[in-house]
Formats: structure tokens, sequence, C-alpha cells
């Protein structure tokens, strides 16, 4: 580690500065633990000026226990003692945790450029279950059944999945069963994400999953205007459409039987 370049490069997502150990240092750690790791230099002001610290018999120990019992789950830092212009600066290295988000005095911090921010509940909730390898529309969906999703939706999914080779499905295999494999029926329910690819015309698991589609003459002027809604298959199918009936497209006779089409606007690039 080159502390000198280090400093050089000022304060960031990975590394911060602390004169002194106090409670923010904690903060920091934590901050760090729920991203990506970092480092805490201890001895070194928030321009990077090197002020150094003292450092006693059992400092190092002390801090790395303050550390670990604020914090839950417990951290565990690596500690070092550096010498720099014949001043002392502690390195407190702290490792991203694996099961997030980690706490101090019941608050959780996140490393945002080269400040700690408090999160709130709804990114503990998100960092916790991006953690664990889930995510929420995963997850039974409150107060829906299978009432809620249309089975035809699902067979020509599976048509159209074996046709393309992108999916094989037994024979006898029935579209619950299908989903179920897929884990998208959990205990007799649907998961949201079943909902939102598979559910009933009439029967809309989330308002807010919809494409609000617009095309602007200008910035105030709008000379075109949709709302998506319906399944997350049927919401693709409608904005490409809309993408397309508003953007020019020129034919080019090439003397191949199909002439070319060459948009204004690459359609791969909306896929």
């Amino acid at each position: 580690m080159n502390l000198p370049e280090l400093i050089k490069g000022g304060e960031s997502e990975t590394l911060e500065f602390k004169e002194k150990f106090d409670e923010r240092t904690v903060d920091s750690a934590v901050a760090f633990a729920n991203e990506k790791g970092g480092t805490i230099l201890i001895g070194v002001s928030d321009k990077g000026v090197i002020k150094g610290t003292i450092i006693g018999k059992e400092t190092l120990t002390q801090w790395a226990n303050q550390i670990s019992s604020k914090t839950e789950p417990q951290l565990i830092p690596l500690i070092e003692t550096h010498e720099l212009e014949g001043k002392k600066v502690v390195t407190v290295k702290i490792l991203e945790y694996p099961l997030k988000p980690v706490s101090v005095r019941g608050k959780c911090f996140r490393r945002v450029k080269s400040s700690n921010r408090v999160m709130n509940a709804q990114e503990i909730s998100e960092m916790h279950l991006q953690s664990t390898g889930m995510s929420w529309d995963r997850f039974p969906a409150a107060e829906r059944t299978l009432e809620d999703l249309d089975l035809e939706k699902v067979k020509r999914y599976m048509r159209k999945a074996a046709e393309t080779g992108r999916k094989a499905f037994a024979g006898d295999e029935s579209p619950l069963q299908v989903l179920e494999k897929m884990g998208l029926v959990k205990g007799r329910r649907p998961t949201w994400v079943a909902g939102l690819i598979f559910r009933k015309d009439d029967r809309p698991f989330l308002s807010q999953a919809v494409i609000h589609c617009g095309r602007f003459k200008d910035h105030t002027f709008v000379i075109d205007d949709r709302l998506i809604e319906g399944t997350l298959f049927e919401q693709i199918e409608e904005a490409m459409a809309f993408v397309r009936k508003n953007t020019n497209v020129k034919f080019v006779m090439t003397g191949r039987p199909e002439r070319e089409e060459v948009w204004d606007y690459p359609l791969e690039a909306v896929r």
C-alpha cells in the first residue's frame, strides 16, 4: 500500500481521512462494509495533511474492539501502524461484508462518493435482498392467488420458448408445473414476477408497473403520448411499436427481393 500516493489522490468511495478515531470512524467502517470495502487513515486531515496520531500500547486493540462491539453484524477491521513524515498514521481496512446491511447505533450507512449517508428503510430492505441473492419480485404476491394468472399466456410462452430453442418443456408438463419449476409459484401463490408476466388483463398486480411513452417536439411540446399497460411482454411489444411509429424510416432498393429499411434511430438500440 503506497500511502503517500493514496493520500495525494484524496478521499473517495474507498478512502476516508480522519485526524482522530471517534464515532464517525465507526460510521465510515459501516459505510465501507455496506459497499465495496475501503480504508480509513487515522492521523490525516480532510485535506490530506499528515497530522499523525498518538498510539499507546492498547490503542489499536481498543479501536478494533470499538468497531466490533458497536456494529451489527460485527465487523473485524484490519489495523496497521505506519510512519509518514516522522508521524504515526494508522490504516483501518474494512472488507465488504457479505450479508448486508451492517448497522451502528441502529443506523445503516452507505458510501456515496467521499461521504457517508444514512440509508432509508427502502434502501435497507433492497440491500438485504440483494446480498441474500433475492429480490422483491421473487416473493409471493400479497393477497394474490393462482386465479389472477392467465394460464393461456403461460402456454403461449411455452410454445414460443420451445420454438426459439431457449427452453425445452416436457410434453406432459402443465402451465402450473412450469411456473412452479421456474420458481414463479410458491406455496400455491404467484410471485410478483409471475403476475407482472402472466397476469389476467383485468387483474393488474402493480399500478406503477407501466411504461409511459412520449414524443417531444421541444422541451415542453408533446406531439404523441401513450401510457402502456399489460404484462411485461405486452408492454415491450407496444413500446417498440410506439418507437417505430415515431421514427422515420427510409426504404432502400438494393436489387434483392426485399427492400432494406433504414431507420433514423436503429431499432436494435432500444431492444
